[in-house]
């Protein structure tokens, strides 16, 4: 289970542009995942490639990981568009 989590600076420029309401509902669904990541709610994926997941926040947004350690480094927030790209 991850102990901490990297929110590195592009991704909280990216964070700081969404709507409070999301921006909360991130944090929410983050502390779910640390918790439980199998939890339904998350819709927590492991995505093709080089062991990226994402997780949702709500419907339309999304954002993705990657463990490194112990640790989840957040790699992208926003819609599901921009961060999945469909």
């Amino acid at each position: 289970m991850a102990r901490n989590v990297i929110l590195p600076g592009p991704v909280l420029k990216d964070l700081s542009k969404l709507p409070r309401e999301i921006r909360l509902k991130f944090l929410s669904q983050l502390e779910m995942l640390l918790k439980n990541p199998a939890h339904p709610s998350l819709r927590n994926e492991k995505l093709e490639g080089a062991g990226s997941w994402a997780f949702s926040i709500n419907m339309e947004y999304r954002a993705t990981y990657i463990f490194i350690g112990d640790n989840i480094a957040i790699t992208a927030v926003g819609s599901h568009k921009d961060v999945l790209g469909n």
